[in-house]
């Protein structure tokens, strides 16, 4: 199959950013998933799905805003209190800087290129929960209170090797078995932190690239396995994610297309009577999490920018999610960074 002019140039750019970026942190505060939150930030799967890959040292930073103002809950509608008429209001925002490094070497294990990638995340989170009054003015007596929180920080750390086969025709395919270790902020009586707890994930991804004939194609699959949290006692399910891209080579150095994402909650969560949250409040508030499962959709325009001839690789998207159940709705504008070193 011959390659297209453009793909042909970006092949011998000198840049030749990462393999794999799997990116965590700006998790949204939601229902499922402990507290909302998953330890991989669905739509950070871009450009980087399809760059060549070379041996060398990349540095790559995503940065990401993301909003919500709508929790969806089992049904897919607006969540309600104890009344359809009760909506629960939610505000949130996580803004995000993901600095990665990644290392491929000249060695080869099985046919495929190997290599290291290690990234730690800084963010910022805001929420605001409000549980409405009853239709009839009257307040709720249930004990169930709304908050307001925030928090900045570095959140959870995260490595992992990488193993790359270009398997012929301008397709790549790349394996990452990442492990996330709880070195971010985090305190169980706060629904709001930066990292997500004392607990470890682990979170094998497997990505499939081709690039050529003008057109530049990627997805990534992504299972995260979650052990407990010793701070709270809870199990956060299995959670699927698949990142994806479509983009079409416009010129040398340009491309336009779409991008998306969907996540599926494969495995309800589960909290121990012997968790060792101390505050009642947050103690009910996970149990009434626990049962239920998340998932969501995603699409957006995005255009990615090879500067300089290869130096400077620069990706900006919008992504707007649909179709969620037992998390939040909303939309995120990502801005990403990626430059050997």
């Amino acid at each position: 199959m011959p390659r297209s002019s453009s793909a042909s140039s970006f092949y011998r750019a000198p840049l030749k950013a990462s393999a794999l970026v799997l990116a965590l942190a700006a998790a949204t505060s939601a229902m499922a998933a402990e507290n909302g939150n998953q330890r991989y930030s669905a739509g950070v799967g871009g450009s980087d799905m399809t760059t060549p890959v070379v041996p060398g040292l990349y540095f790559q930073a995503p940065m990401v805003a993301y909003h919500a103002s709508k929790i969806k809950g089992n049904d897919g509608k607006q969540l309600t209190f104890l009344n359809p008429a009760a909506k629960v209001e939610i505000d949130t925002d996580t803004y995000a800087v993901l600095p990665r490094l990644t290392y491929i070497s000249s060695h080869r294990l099985l046919g495929a290129h190997v290599g290291v990638t290690a990234m730690l995340p800084i963010v910022k989170r805001k929420a605001t929960f409000d549980v409405p009054a009853l239709p009839n003015g009257h307040p709720i007596k249930t004990g169930v209170q709304g908050f307001t929180g925030s928090e900045t920080g570095v959140a959870d750390l995260e490595v992992s090797p990488v193993m790359h086969w270009e398997i012929g025709d301008h397709q790549s395919v790349t394996f990452a078995p990442t492990i996330v270790m709880p070195l971010g902020d985090f305190k169980a009586e706060q629904r709001v932190n930066a990292g997500f707890g004392d607990y470890y994930t682990f979170r094998p991804s497997v990505q499939y690239a081709f690039i050529g004939d003008g057109w530049d194609l990627g997805g990534r699959a992504v299972m995260s396995f979650n052990t407990r949290n010793k701070d709270t006692g809870y199990y956060s399910g299995k959670i699927f994610n698949f990142d994806w891209q479509a983009m079409a080579f416009v010129s040398e150095d340009i491309r336009v297309g779409v991008q998306g994402y969907f996540v599926r909650q494969l495995q309800a969560d589960t909290l121990d009577s012997d968790g060792t949250v101390r505050n009642a409040q947050a103690r009910m508030q996970l149990a009434g999490e626990q049962g239920s499962k998340a998932s969501v959709n995603a699409i957006g325009p995005a255009v990615a920018w090879l500067m300089n001839g290869g130096e400077m690789l620069i990706e900006g998207k919008f992504i707007k999610e649909f179709g969620a159940k037992n998390r939040t709705e909303g939309q995120a504008f990502w801005l990403t960074i990626s430059k050997p070193l």
